[in-house]
């Protein structure tokens, strides 16, 4: 059965802050890929985010997605640049 995903209220804002180029590849490029094979994608998290994935790509700054799978759902609840982002994500 597919998986149907969405973003989280803070990950459509961190979303539009990044820059225009890095939002068109999380949108059409990776989270198409994420949805379609999400424990192949992503690492799991350990410690307080156990429970959650990462999926990592770019290069200087490198990005992250960070992501939970709920039944039949994808949850994606932080995204950005990977400084900072794993404070963010234990914040929320």
């Amino acid at each position: 059965m597919p998986f149907s995903l969405e973003l989280a209220p803070a990950a459509k804002r961190a979303l539009k802050k990044l820059p225009l180029d890095v939002q068109k590849r999380i949108v059409f490029d990776y989270l198409p890929l994420i949805q379609d094979e999400p424990y192949k994608m992503g690492q799991p998290l350990s410690g307080v985010l156990k429970g959650e994935r990462s999926f990592h790509f770019g290069r200087k700054p490198e990005y992250r997605v960070i992501y939970f799978i709920e039944d039949n759902s994808i949850i994606v609840t932080a995204l950005g640049s990977r400084e900072g982002i794993y404070k963010k994500a234990r914040r929320r």
